[in-house]
């Protein structure tokens, strides 16, 4: 059986990975599931969104073509249904247009439409100009158990998984977050269970609590980011980070301070590799003078822009 996960924009990379698949258009990757059940009850897949059965996809032209296409389907509905639709781009119509249309068909066939506890999701899947019709398998999984006490500027998950995934951080790495905020790249570090945990910032508690609901350890410090060297040794930490950027929050002389003294320390202790998050890579990338930039993705969650910059060490 065909499925779609729906990532963010960008990080398609990653979820080929996780789930062994290909991307067919931005933002979706195309897999075969075996045991899936058990892997999305597991929320094994970190990197996606939602995740879909496929029964068809096929470019179209407007909502009346999308119901005659779904019309040739022959998709088991059991008892109750709903019927959702996400739609990227821009179009004639809206997402409840395209619900309401399959679902008044839907009802004039027998079906009851329920809202609540459906036995039967209905998945319309709309990029541009191009439309996946499938059943629903689960969706929201970038929400978290963990987190619950969470910073103004704090980060989405499944960010912090993808940096980490492209930062190659592997099995007896030491990670290590010199700005750990509430801890999501810490926490989602510790959850691979790969190696020692360190996450560091002015302020710790949001991370000792989310640390904690999690059930993973993570030693955490509230230490100014020049005593890293005194606490690891030369060339031994993978560094993954989200770092701050100038704006009405964060002045830019200060900002600029903390990326002096940031790749001052990285040049001492990482390793080989590191990858940091920023929402604004001007400034950043004139320090970059001891490390050499190998990979830089972009993606977006609402308004908001995120660069992930993956860096190797040219010392």
């Amino acid at each position: 059986m065909s499925y779609i996960g729906i990532c963010l924009r960008g990080l398609e990379e990653v979820a080929e990975k996780e789930t062994k698949g290909k991307k067919i258009y931005s933002g979706r990757v195309s897999f075969l599931g075996k045991s899936l059940s058990k892997k999305l009850s597991k929320n094994n897949f970190k990197s996606l969104l939602t995740v879909y059965r496929l029964y068809k996809k096929f470019n179209f032209k407007d909502k009346e073509e999308i119901l005659d296409e779904f019309k040739k389907l022959k998709i088991k509905v059991k008892k109750s249904f709903r019927v959702k639709c996400n739609r990227e781009g821009n179009h004639e119509f809206k997402s409840v247009d395209i619900e309401k249309l399959i679902g008044i068909y839907l009802q004039k066939n027998g079906f009851k439409l329920d809202f609540k506890e459906p036995k039967t999701v209905i998945f319309i899947d709309i990029v541009e100009d191009f439309c996946l019709i499938g059943l629903l398998e689960k969706e929201d999984m970038q929400k978290r158990e963990y987190r619950v006490k969470l910073n103004p500027e704090t980060l989405n998950s499944t960010i912090a998984y993808s940096a980490l995934i492209l930062s190659e951080y592997k099995k007896n790495d030491v990670l290590v977050d010199p700005n750990c905020r509430d801890g999501i790249i810490v926490v989602e570090g510790s959850l691979m269970k790969k190696g020692k945990v360190y996450g560091f910032d002015m302020n710790t508690r949001n991370a000792r609590i989310n640390s904690k609901i999690a059930k993973v350890k993570v030693e955490l410090g509230q230490n100014e980011i020049d005593w890293l060297d005194t606490k690891f040794k030369k060339n031994s930490v993978k560094i993954v980070s989200y770092l701050p950027s100038a704006s009405k929050r964060n002045n830019e002389s200060d900002v600029r301070r903390f990326y002096s003294e940031f790749f001052h320390q990285a040049k001492y202790i990482v390793k080989d590799k590191m990858c940091l998050i920023v929402k604004k890579t001007e400034l950043i990338k004139e320090y970059f003078n001891d490390f050499k930039l190998i990979k830089e993705i972009n993606t977006k969650i609402g308004d908001d822009d995120y660069s992930i910059l993956v860096l190797k060490k040219s010392i």
